[in-house]
């Protein structure tokens, strides 16, 4: 009966690997898109057309993000707690949740007052092209560290298996 419920626990904690995983990658997907797609298409705008376009594109994009991040950054945080007792895979869901927090970090500290002035059209045409270029470099540093991030989670699921194997055969 014991091992029962140690298997029913370890089905529940993969699936909530499983959900950090898969929000994770889809986080980096959002990213990804926004400076292949969007980002790329702006910087061959002038830059009032940009901050035109981008005033119109950007609830639709602001929205997409919270909706793959947050699921993350929770399951992560539930992946932690679940593999406490289990150095190797607790320190990878660290890894991600520390490279995770510091792409929250950039978004609160740079991306959303930046993202503003270019909704609000607060910017001279040369400070809006400045802004842009300087922009689309640091999103892909958000973006490596999201996939060094996800890197981390896939560690991590490995890491929790094998020690669920190793139980399972002592």
């Amino acid at each position: 009966m014991a091992r029962s419920k140690h298997v029913d626990l370890n089905v529940l904690s993969f699936s909530i690997y499983a959900i950090a995983i898969i929000t994770s990658g889809a986080y980096l997907g959002n990213l990804i898109n926004m400076g292949v797609v969007h980002a790329a298409f702006w910087l061959t705008l002038e830059p009032v057309a940009f901050m035109n376009d981008f005033a119109g594109k950007f609830d639709l994009l602001l929205m997409t993000l919270p909706l793959t991040f947050l699921p993350s950054l929770l399951a992560i945080i539930v992946a932690i707690w679940s593999t406490r007792k289990t150095i190797l895979a607790r320190n990878y869901w660290l890894c991600a949740l520390v490279l995770s927090l510091i792409g929250l970090g950039l978004s609160a500290v740079y991306f959303i007052p930046m993202n503003n002035g270019f909704v609000a059209q607060s910017f001279t045409p040369e400070e809006a092209r400045v802004n842009l270029e300087f922009w689309y470099n640091l999103h892909w540093v958000r973006v490596a560290l999201s996939a060094v991030s996800c890197l981390f989670t896939l560690l991590a699921f490995k890491a929790a298996v094998n020690t669920h194997h190793q139980i399972i055969q002592s």
